[in-house]
């Protein structure tokens, strides 16, 4: 079974004013603690989902770069685009280009959930879901193209239609720590060790069935 490493890094970073993906965080760009927490677990292939204007950027040996349809059209685009244009992959761990803290000890926890049950792996915290570090499988991807054709372009939305296993984290989880301005970056860099907080609780885990249709 092929599982790759997708990290999305075509956004606009409009509210940040520049290329966010390439600010330096511990001596590497944002982008590569990503790409190198999926690399470390042997994930392949190694995919970039970007745009023409920033596919150059990307020097890296043994990835695929994947050029969005239309550019800037969100992370719900570039998932179903990255699907389809690698049809011989079954399950794709798909993290933001933005999240300095993304490790591989996340990404070998996450992995060890992967189930033909289900159509993504995604971790919850108290406050919210992270849509943007998970693993989601090729099932998806027929929802995925829907909601794309009705002009809806939520990760949420798309969720709600499938079968989810929700791996509980720690709201104090400093994981899923994302960068949206220079506030966030300020703050950020400022920021000591993070700590991960895994909380595995089976019993937080979606019964068959749950959030499905």
């Amino acid at each position: 079974m092929e599982i790759a490493g997708v990290v999305l890094a075509g956004g606009q970073s409009s509210r940040y004013g520049q290329p966010k993906m390439f600010e330096l965080f511990a001596g590497l760009p944002l982008y590569k603690h990503s790409l190198n927490a999926l690399q470390e677990n042997q994930l392949q292939p190694l995919i970039v989902a970007t745009n023409a204007g920033l596919q150059s950027k990307f020097p890296e040996d043994k990835i695929s770069i994947i050029i969005e349809d239309r550019p800037h059209q969100g992370p719900l685009s570039a998932l179903q685009n990255t699907i389809t244009n690698f049809p011989q992959v079954e399950w794709f761990f798909v993290v933001a280009s933005d999240m300095p803290y993304i490790n591989a000890d996340f990404v070998r926890t996450m992995l060890t959930f992967i189930d033909d049950r289900y159509d993504a792996i995604v971790p919850k915290q108290a406050s919210g879901i992270q849509p943007l570090a998970s693993l989601y499988r090729r099932t998806a991807l027929p929802k995925a193209t829907l909601l794309l054709q009705q002009n809806k372009r939520s990760m949420k939305v798309l969720l709600e239609q499938l079968k989810v296993c929700y791996v509980p984290y720690e709201d104090e989880c400093t994981t899923f720590v994302n960068i949206n301005t220079q506030l966030d970056w300020s703050q950020t860099v400022e920021k000591k060790s993070p700590t991960n907080n895994f909380t595995p609780n089976e019993e937080s885990f979606p019964k068959m069935g749950e959030n499905s249709e």
